[in-house]
């Protein structure tokens, strides 16, 4: 198989978003299916304004997290500016580029007679290109590429399929700005060339840059490489991902509780479907064997929580996962001081309430029941007289219980039941409810599993009738 060699470039002006994780996925994917292929991370850091090393450190955390790595020493875009400056006026030397001096006011003048339809090109700048006192300026430029007015560009998108447009759609956009610096559209290309990538696989919102980034490559004779362009994900209500719609970057997620194999589970069913399998779960080794970039969908996606959820409700219940709930515990404000006072309580708990909640989170308030020394009984609630009769000939049996283990409890409840002719629901959902102030929820026999003989009787004392 032809090595494949490709990269993730996250822009450091915000944390990870769930959208760049599932093109940094299937990056991964897409190299790991074969032993001789790369994936290289390049942080694009040219918009100094808005990039941080904190947004930096996130990514690179978010990208570990969910177990997706890299094959290099992350590649820094602004260490690169000189030689993104010497490939734009390489190109100026070879008449590829051109010097521009117009105004804003001129290019907005220009942009307006674009957008009403009275001019056809899409060209911004018609007066520097041959007017050669511009072009013999030292400074105060900035440099433009040049497209040519006639003919168009095809693009055989392996996801999109084949794509068109006209020249004259294409503008002659800045290499190089009046301050001396690269933009974007210069910058990716030099670096994608330079590391080598020979497959670039992107959110389909750049795609229109490809027709725009391809010229560089034919001016320079670089190999232009192959292109995927992934569709966007969008909320349910259809309109693009974002904050509305809950936690869309990594960190979040991760602090709510949700598990790496989840995400990824939830993430590479956007958009496509392994063959030959029955079910939604799929791990990452059995996406690596079955995933075909070729079989994504080129339609836009929904990112559903309701399935993140689900996804996440099976991974948190798998026994080999215990550990992961525990580092969560030490690591959550809430949850570590409960796991500092009573490690196999907590476990306990965990182990009751994992099957009903869908991510780690959820525990505090489930924890806060069970750890709570100043447990109150709501005074509001009445009980039927049928539960009034026999209740302190229960609490006298729970009392007399000395080996506290789950069969001897279950036991003497179910032989309390039938003695005395009472269907569960008169006594165990009134007895639920003096434990937990909830008439839902577990087992009766879970709950005294949790709280323990004495805080258990401790509760039932405080119901006076």
């Amino acid at each position: 198989m032809a090595e494949i060699i490709t990269r993730f470039a996250p822009s450091p002006t915000g944390n990870l978003h769930i959208g760049s994780a599932r093109t940094a996925l299937i990056n991964f994917i897409t190299k790991s299916k074969n032993i001789n292929s790369k994936l290289y991370l390049r942080i694009e850091d040219t918009d100094k304004e808005r990039s941080t090393e904190e947004f930096k450190d996130n990514i690179l955390s978010s990208l570990k997290w969910l177990c997706i790595d890299w094959d290099n020493e992350p590649q820094i875009q602004s260490q690169n500016i000189n030689r993104h400056c010497e490939i734009a006026n390489k190109l100026l030397t070879d008449n590829k580029a051109y010097k521009c001096i117009c105004s804003e006011n001129e290019l907005n003048e220009r942009r307006e007679k674009i957008n009403s339809g009275k001019i056809t090109s899409k060209k911004i700048c018609v007066s520097c290109e041959n007017n050669k006192e511009v072009q013999s300026l030292k400074k105060d430029y900035v440099i433009r590429i040049k497209i040519p007015i006639d003919g168009n560009e095809i693009l055989e998108d392996i996801i999109q399929g084949s794509v068109e447009v006209d020249n004259s759609e294409i503008d002659d956009y800045v290499l190089i700005r009046k301050n001396g610096t690269p933009t974007y559209m210069l910058s990716v290309v030099v670096d994608d060339h330079d590391l080598g990538v020979n497959f670039i696989i992107r959110g389909d919102d750049h795609l229109n840059n490809y027709f725009r980034q391809k010229f560089i490559y034919e001016y320079m004779n670089w190999k232009v490489p192959n292109y995927a362009h992934i569709p966007l994900i969008h909320g349910e209500d259809g309109s693009k991902l974002s904050k509305r719609h809950g936690a869309v970057n990594l960190m979040d997620l991760k602090a709510q509780g949700y598990l790496p194999d989840a995400i990824i589970n939830n993430l590479i069913l956007l958009g496509w479907s392994p063959k030959n399998q029955d079910d939604e779960i799929i791990q990452l080794d059995n996406i690596i064997s079955k995933f075909d970039i070729k079989d994504l969908s080129k339609s836009a996606s929904i990112f559903s929580y309701k399935k993140l959820d689900y996804f996440n409700n099976y991974y948190l219940r798998q026994e080999k996962n215990l550990g992961l709930f525990i580092d969560y515990c030490q690591s959550n404000l809430h949850l570590q001081k409960y796991i500092m006072q009573d490690k196999e309580k907590i476990i306990r708990i965990f182990n009751t309430y994992k099957k009903d909640i869908s991510k780690y989170e959820e525990m505090i308030k489930i924890a806060e029941i069970y750890f709570n020394i100043n447990f109150e009984i709501s005074k509001n609630e009445q009980f039927q007289e049928d539960f009034n009769n026999y209740f302190n000939d229960f609490f006298k049996l729970i009392n007399k219980i000395k080996k506290w283990e789950y069969e001897i409890i279950n036991l003497e409840i179910k032989d309390f039941l039938k003695k005395n002719n009472i269907k569960f629901p008169i006594l165990g959902k009134p007895i639920r409810y003096l434990l937990t102030n909830d008439y839902n929820g577990p087992s009766i026999t879970d709950i005294f599993m949790i709280l323990g003989k004495k805080q258990s009787l401790e509760r039932l004392n405080k119901y006076k009738i």
